[in-house]
């Protein structure tokens, strides 16, 4: 790599949603250089690119905890349809952006319509999930749905 090295003595144990979850040195402090970038090479279970970003962001809300829902597919984000979307749904999200509490699934574009593509419909989570990922998508084709129809959260 080139450029500021951000993270050193990164110890994961594994079960982290986060790579910033992981106990790891002050940003910035570091006594390695770009000869010791790691890389990591994910299965192909799935078509979600992370490209360094998380695979979900929350868009347009009054701050960091609330938002459109957005998933990044095949390196484009989108948002996802309101169609059976509930706090359950929410709930996972919010988990997978690492907040805790109370999640409000909020429907018909609350924080705006997206303009990207509209990537997931029909969500069904349990609300235990730890990812959007896991939740049981059993026809995920977009038939009928406009970005009137995003989906949002309040985490």
């Amino acid at each position: 790599g080139q450029g500021f090295i951000l993270l050193d003595d990164v110890a994961c144990v594994g079960t982290e949603l986060s790579l910033l979850d992981c106990p790891h040195s002050n940003w910035g402090q570091h006594d390695c250089s770009h000869a010791e970038d790691v890389g990591v090479r994910c299965s192909p279970e799935s078509n979600t690119v992370m490209d360094g970003r998380p695979p979900v962001r929350l868009v347009d809300g009054e701050s960091t905890k609330e938002g459109r829902v957005e998933v990044l597919l095949n390196g484009q984000w989108g948002s996802v349809c309101d169609d059976d979307w509930t706090d359950r749904d929410a709930a996972v999200v919010c988990r997978q952006l690492g907040f805790s509490g109370t999640a409000k699934a909020r429907a018909m574009a609350y924080f705006g319509e997206g303009h990207g593509p509209i990537h997931l419909d029909n969500i069904e989570c349990s609300g235990m999930e730890h990812t959007l990922e896991q939740c049981a998508r059993p026809d995920t084709r977009i038939r009928s749905c406009w970005h009137s129809e995003d989906a949002g959260v309040i985490c």
